[in-house]
């Protein structure tokens, strides 16, 4: 009956009842990391997504995944063939030094991570999903854009789960195969051999930054769909406090080891990308003091 009791009132919170209203969150305060990551909410895409789901239903054929494979199998075996000729590409194209570069490079991103998050609203939406949801995204003030696609957990199939979450990064593949082609099939020093490599950067830098599952990105929620822990990372960190109180851990013993392992890890990983960027800002600051000051001067170990 408490069981039941709880139940009832989870979803008369939510508005999952007949005649009950979901509760207004309360305001969030005001955090550092509102400034290094917050959303702008835009549009409610789901109509538009409804009206074109149809059009597009070939793309969730077995006989394209078989093409596409291939397709991207072709494209690897090319790029690691003219390994010389990449290398050649990449110091042409940084070396110099052009604000034009960093410029078009920030587009291609954004061009990118749009196309990414498109194919995470039409593979829900083709499962039947709801996509209440679209907006721009800033990350370290670099703008980007996101998908609600909370109601993939509402998909009873585990591997449509999956795919939700894969979608994007299986855009971004798709992007990088075909960018390799237009590099190889381009006139050296060209427009669009110039294009195309960047845009080959762009979608490497994206999915190796979204597959990391100690981001809250792509990488994280694959992991979520793949393991079915809901909540991987909090449950995780739960896990070792109750450990440490000595209480009784209410998880599925086949979940104990993941969970066991992905805490650590995070830690670990947090630790290292703080070192790194105070270890960059201190180098930075160093190198572009003014000449004028005599560090010597405040040497404590000199004993002077």
């Amino acid at each position: 009956m408490e069981d039941l009791q709880y139940l009832l009132r989870m979803l008369a919170e939510t508005g999952m009842l007949e005649g009950t209203q979901p509760q207004k969150p309360p305001p969030n305060k005001f955090n550092i990391q509102q400034l290094l990551s917050f959303q702008i909410p835009l549009l409610n895409p789901d109509a538009w997504l409804t009206k074109h789901t149809g059009k597009l239903r070939w793309i969730w054929t077995w006989q394209l995944s078989f093409f596409m494979c291939a397709f991207i199998s072709a494209s690897l075996a090319v790029w690691l063939a003219l390994a010389d000729e990449v290398s050649a590409s990449h110091q042409q194209v940084w070396a110099t030094g052009e604000i034009t570069t960093l410029l078009t490079f920030v587009l291609l991103i954004m061009v990118v991570v749009g196309l990414h998050e498109l194919g995470h609203a039409f593979t829900l939406k083709h499962y039947g999903g709801v996509v209440p949801e679209i907006g721009l995204l800033f990350l370290c003030l670099i703008p980007g854009c996101y998908t609600d696609t909370t109601d993939q957990y509402s998909l009873v199939r585990r591997k449509q789960r999956v795919l939700v979450v894969a979608a994007g990064v299986l855009v971004q593949v798709a992007i990088w195969a075909f960018s390799v082609w237009v590099w190889v099939l381009s006139k050296p020093n060209s427009g669009w051999h110039f294009a195309s490599y960047l845009l080959i950067v762009a979608t490497l830098v994206t999915v190796v930054f979204n597959l990391n599952p100690l981001n809250k990105f792509d990488g994280y929620y694959l992991l979520v769909a793949l393991t079915g822990i809901n909540n991987l990372r909090s449950r995780s960190f739960e896990f070792y406090a109750h450990l440490l109180r000595r209480e009784q851990i209410w998880e599925e013993p086949s979940d104990c080891w993941t969970l066991a392992a992905y805490a650590p890890f995070s830690i670990a990983y947090t630790v290292w990308v703080l070192g790194y960027l105070l270890s960059a800002v201190v180098d930075w600051a160093v190198q572009n003091m003014p000449k004028f000051i005599d560090f010597s001067k405040f040497n404590l170990l000199s004993g002077s």
